[in-house]
């Protein structure tokens, strides 16, 4: 069994350790569904919700030093490398806050040329298919 370079601390159970590094392996590469939605502040952006579950799991992935690229966003933003259909883009998942002010869910923002290269619409669902920077 490799930890990434770590041993286990004194009295860590090696299986939760082992998880661990396994979740950490598999957030390599994820897939973001949901719908699109429009912001309606200044320049329009369109959006997707990233699920909270895969958002915390993503929280942690990012947290790991051990992961896949050396690349960290500033103020909790996590790189990513983002597919729709044959479209691909480098980008960045951006943090929102949750109820009560703690962390929320990560939102994925779609640019206008993705959107019109893959004929994507405001409530549209959409499957993305991304990995870690």
């Amino acid at each position: 069994m490799q930890f990434v370079g770590r041993r286990a601390p004194v009295g860590f159970p090696l299986l939760a350790l082992f998880l661990f590094e396994r979740t950490i392996a598999a957030m390599k590469s994820f897939e973001i569904k949901g719908k699109v939605w429009r912001y309606e502040g200044p320049g329009g952006w369109y959006f997707v919700y990233v699920p909270e579950a895969l958002s915390r799991r993503i929280k942690d992935a990012a947290r790991n030093p051990g992961r896949a690229g050396k690349k960290k966003g500033g103020f909790h933003f996590v790189r990513i490398k983002a597919t729709i259909g044959k479209t691909s883009w480098n980008t960045s998942l951006f943090p929102t806050s949750g109820k009560g002010g703690g962390a929320g869910p990560y939102l994925l923002a779609i640019k206008a040329d993705v959107r019109h290269k893959e004929g994507i619409a405001e409530g549209d669902a959409v499957k993305v298919q991304c990995s870690l920077l």
